[in-house]
């Protein structure tokens, strides 16, 4: 059988009663779907948007007038959920203990209170209130509607990383880091910290969860890394800062001062010296660093006494004697590595 190619485009597969649809979802790579027949195909390109009419364990289903097309989860983000409500069309309605008005009344419901539907029979519906107040309300003094919401997805990191927003923000990343992803814009994730800002993360680095899964914000759980960001993100906001000695920001900073400032941000007292900062928190190997890492080097010839904040890739931000002021440099330089002692982690994950 010879497969032709329909002319349709994305604008048809959107131009949809909203009712007849549920969530929304958009397009994080080119694709070419086939429909369900085999014998029409339709081309999207990375970044189009769809609404989605139902979906099974590993594929959605978009629908237009004619055909039904299937996408592969890992090609499609949800972007937003919809979900069906009921609301209150009628004066004087009561929400009772059991399904028939000789009950006790629980509580009596204004007009346009929004509903959710858990079960139902002809005449009665057991209803959820917004304030998880549940009891049975007569199907006829309801009326059917949708709300959208916006959906946060699931992903998972394949790569440890830093990024770094628009509002000057970091977000330290670590491989295997479950990740809250709320769009897709500029062919590029826009991921969610644990206080709401927004970081634009390449989609080769994110493997997204197949799972049509709403996060609420207040699941996120990354208060390890967001601490580790919010400390990389103080010495990034100062390099450039000048070296002074004794100092801890007020006209510059030591190498320790830095540190001690840094960590000072999430309320952890680091010892004020290179030599005491060596003796907290764990010792770490040179080959197991991570981000926020503390790696301390002899520059004296007398033991430890220099340190800087390791920020992944070899390298550190650190107060520098030589160059007079805060600069990344690299930990294995013709200079560090050879005066390289040891690194201490400071926040445990």
């Amino acid at each position: 059988m010879k497969r032709g190619v329909a002319a349709i485009t994305v604008a048809a597969l959107m131009f949809v009663s909203s009712t007849a649809f549920g969530d929304t979802g958009i397009f994080i790579k080119k694709a070419t779907l086939l429909d369900k027949d085999g014998k029409s195909v339709i081309s999207f390109s990375q970044g189009d948007k769809v609404h989605i009419s139902e979906e099974n364990d590993a594929q959605y289903m978009l629908a237009d007038n004619n055909h039904v097309y299937f996408v592969d989860k890992q090609d499609l983000l949800i972007t937003t959920k919809k979900t069906k409500i009921f609301k209150v069309k009628s004066e004087m309605t009561t929400m009772y203990s059991a399904p028939n008005i000789s009950s006790g009344p629980l509580k009596e419901l204004a007009v346009g209170e929004v509903l959710y539907l858990q079960s139902s029979d002809e005449q009665f519906g057991l209803f959820s209130t917004e304030a998880q107040e549940t009891g049975y309300v007569i199907l006829s003094a309801t009326e059917e509607g949708f709300i959208e919401k916006e959906n946060i997805s699931y992903g998972t990191a394949t790569a440890t990383m830093t990024i770094k927003n628009s509002e000057n923000k970091y977000l330290h990343i670590r491989k295997t880091d479950i990740l809250y992803i709320k769009d897709f814009k500029e062919n590029q994730y826009v991921i969610l910290d644990e206080e709401g800002n927004e970081f634009l993360v390449n989609p080769l680095l994110v493997s997204l969860n197949k799972e049509n899964i709403q996060a609420s914000r207040s699941t996120f759980n990354r208060r390890s890394t967001t601490n580790v960001s919010k400390v990389i993100e103080y010495a990034y906001n100062n390099i450039g800062k000048p070296y002074a000695y004794g100092d801890t920001g007020k006209k510059g900073f030591d190498c320790s001062g830095l540190t001690y400032a840094a960590f000072l941000q999430i309320g952890i007292t680091l010892p004020r010296s290179s030599s005491q900062q060596a003796s907290s928190g764990t010792k770490v190997n040179k080959e197991d660093l991570i981000a926020g890492d503390l790696v301390f080097f002899n520059t004296s010839g007398k033991g430890i006494s220099h340190v800087g904040l390791y920020i992944g890739d070899g390298k550190m931000i650190h107060s520098s004697t030589g160059s007079k002021q805060v600069r990344i440099e690299e930990i294995n330089s013709s200079y560090y590595g050879k005066r390289y002692v040891t690194a201490r982690r400071i926040i445990e994950y």
